[in-house]
């Protein structure tokens, strides 16, 4: 009987280092391009990115569909939130950069498939190889 008390106790206070460092997340930075989710995830309207695509990605941001970060590195694709209104989506501090290339810092968090990046701070990137 003692043997599985002590097997609980170690399952629980693993699952529960778990949980725990889920919630703190993983600080990163990310350089990639704000993107209408629906339009570049489906393809239905064509690459959904890009210039040709800023005028419906801004419509649709106003009307609530999410906004999110195509990573340039990795062509990961992330919902965005913010850190300062956790209750509130990420539109309205991604919309100026809309079909733009930012550089992005925050905390990630992954959960059945989904990667999470809580904004702290966006700027609009500028490459200095470029330049």
């Amino acid at each position: 009987m003692k043997k599985i008390l002590y097997v609980t106790v170690i399952i629980a206070l693993l699952c529960s280092l778990s949980v725990a460092q889920n919630k703190t997340g993983k600080n990163i930075n990310v350089v990639g391009e704000v993107v209408e989710l629906q339009c570049y995830i489906s393809g239905l309207t064509g690459a959904g990115k890009g210039a040709v695509h800023k005028e419906c990605a801004l419509k649709s941001a106003k009307q609530g569909i999410p906004l999110g970060i195509l990573e340039d590195k990795t062509g990961n694709l992330y919902l965005v939130g913010q850190t300062k209104k956790t209750m509130s989506g990420a539109n309205e501090v991604l919309i100026p950069f809309v079909a733009e290339k930012v550089k992005v810092s925050g905390r990630i968090f992954e959960k059945g498939g989904m990667k999470l990046l809580l904004v702290s701070k966006i700027e609009k990137f500028e490459d200095v190889k470029k330049k």
